[in-house]
């Protein structure tokens, strides 16, 4: 794969171009996206993607596809139910839990870290993947309390 890319300097009221010519490789294997059979997203994205070895899973939420409704306000729930919904995705993906590498949590209640964090450990069940968490997230929802996103690493043979 080729790109032109034209550069320009200008110094002391002189400008000069050139046009250089940088050539890469294409990508091993194109993107690929990764949908749970029969489910859908809350909005205009992919459930995951696959580039490379690794496959990016947009934010979860506590939404249950099979009952159409959002787990309760409360975060023990709501945080069993996001962790349901990503197992799924990574299923869909011939992954598990022990093969995320890094998620991004999102509160919308500070006070909520506590238990959030106790059920992470034990639905992780000792795995640790890198984490970021972000509170006082507002989705606009009153009833969602929690999202996280992940980053699985998945090898290609």
């Amino acid at each position: 794969m080729k790109n032109t890319i034209i550069l320009s300097l200008a110094l002391g009221g002189l400008t000069a171009c050139a046009n250089v010519e940088v050539t890469r490789p294409a990508p091993a294997a194109p993107m690929a996206t990764i949908s749970v059979p029969g489910a859908h997203t809350l909005g205009p994205y992919s459930q995951a993607v696959r580039a490379g070895d690794y496959v990016f899973l947009s934010g979860v939420v506590a939404f249950d596809a099979k009952t159409g409704r959002f787990a309760k306000a409360e975060i023990e729930p709501q945080t069993h139910q996001v962790f349901a919904n990503l197992r799924e995705v990574l299923v869909a993906a011939g992954l598990g839990l022990e093969d995320v590498v890094k998620t991004t949590v999102f509160l919308k209640n500070p006070k909520d870290f506590a238990p959030m964090n106790t059920l992470y450990a034990e639905l992780f069940k000792g795995h640790k993947p890198a984490r970021s968490t972000v509170p006082g997230v507002d989705w606009g929802n009153p009833g969602v309390l929690i999202e996280i996103e992940a980053v699985a690493y998945a090898p290609r043979p």
